[in-house]
């Protein structure tokens, strides 16, 4: 059997961190998996330097430390290009651009291929002397790499506007992300609003006629300030976020006196699933995103989403759920909540269960399959 290396610096906690268990799912019985865990103490805890590495029966784990991914930038080279020469895959599998550095690493050892994900640092932040070496030391050697994957069509525009020919004349695929059906999905009867108000209480939520919920980043271009004005404009439904709560945000909150946000740093994923399953509506305002999954996943729960007509989000969702166009405009947001509060099904049922077919594991597995397939013969 073939072998193939995962190379993942986030935990399995992470969207990066789950989407390489579920590559190594969709490659289970067809590959021998090994997966190399870049591990820093901000993604993984102290407890783990001391801890045995981890086996699964689905993959073998190996792992290597540094002080941070910067430092990483010379340490994890070395033992990369052990293991590589220890394990022989064919196919090394990195699992964003941000590891693009170690492309040349086992370039001609195998055959090398980036899941290229989202958009680029310096177009976020393009005045950023700290995103701008990200990108030159860090991010340009992907374009070394043999093969790509994408998260969606949109990304593979973005990415061959941004990397050019030498990317975009390369082979890849467009093989999207899975969703995880067996957490996400709904309840065996839809909660009430009284035992909507019940869970809440449990959280420190009262008094509210609703619950719209926000799962985000604290960057721009998640478009949380549009969610505040929300909730400025609905002070009668509660806004909850999940998501580092920064002081730049705690700031816009306090001017605005808006004492129906709450904010939650993290949840653990059953307590996500069952927010999700209680919320009236998921809204997600974000001006840019690869894919784009916490929308999909509340609708796997149950739950209609309300989404910006922005990037991958307009890819996945047209035709699902309300979309909104320009991305910050507030009033029309809040116009589709007072519908779902209503009583209003703004979800059309049938493209949703198309939409969930296409992000179930068996699809993604499926896409991921025929894409080995594709470069199996394939000279790098």
């Amino acid at each position: 059997m073939q072998k193939i290396l995962f190379v993942c610096d986030k935990n399995e906690c992470t969207s990066f961190g789950r989407l390489t268990l579920n590559l190594v799912k969709a490659v289970s019985g067809k590959f021998d998996a090994h997966v190399l865990w870049l591990k820093t103490p901000k993604f993984f805890g102290e407890a783990d330097k001391n801890a045995t590495t981890s086996q699964d029966s689905n993959y073998e784990s190996h792992e290597v430390w540094a002080k941070s991914l910067y430092t990483g930038y010379l340490s994890f080279r070395s033992p990369l290009k052990k293991l590589v020469k220890k394990i022989q895959p064919e196919i090394v599998f990195f699992i964003r651009p941000e590891l693009g550095f170690l492309v040349p690493v086992v370039k001609g050892r195998a055959k090398t291929v980036m899941f290229v994900h989202d958009t680029f640092a310096e177009t976020l932040y393009p005045n950023s002397t700290k995103f701008k070496l990200l990108n030159l030391f860090y991010i340009r050697p992907t374009v070394k790499a043999d093969f790509f994957v994408y998260n969606s069509n949109w990304t593979r525009g973005q990415a061959a506007d941004h990397f050019g020919i030498e990317m975009s004349s390369k082979p890849g695929a467009v093989i999207g992300c899975p969703i995880d059906s067996a957490l996400f999905n709904k309840p065996e009867t839809k909660p009430t609003f009284e035992e909507k108000k019940v869970f809440l209480r449990k959280y420190g939520i009262k008094n509210f006629d609703g619950m719209c919920l926000n799962v985000s980043l604290d960057e721009p271009r998640k478009n949380i300030e549009t969610f505040f004005e929300m909730a400025s404009l609905r002070p009668h439904v509660a806004f909850v976020r999940v998501g580092k709560f920064s002081d730049r945000l705690r700031a816009i909150v306090n001017e605005k006196k808006l004492y129906n946000v709450y904010h939650f740093s993290e949840f653990k994923a059953h307590e996500l699933r069952d927010f999700y399953r209680h919320a009236d509506l998921m809204v997600y305002p974000s001006l840019l995103e690869g894919f784009g999954l916490p929308p999909i996943e509340a609708i796997a729960c149950g739950t209609p989403a309300l989404c910006a007509a922005t990037s991958a989000v307009k890819e996945n969702l047209d035709g699902v759920c309300p979309l909104i166009n320009p991305p910050t405009d507030a009033e029309a947001y809040a116009r589709v909540i007072d519908r779902v509060l209503a009583g209003e099904n703004v979800i059309d049922e049938s493209n949703a269960k198309k939409l969930l077919e296409h992000c179930s594991m068996e699809s993604f597995s499926k896409r991921v399959a025929d894409f080995f397939n594709s470069i199996s013969g394939a000279t790098p």
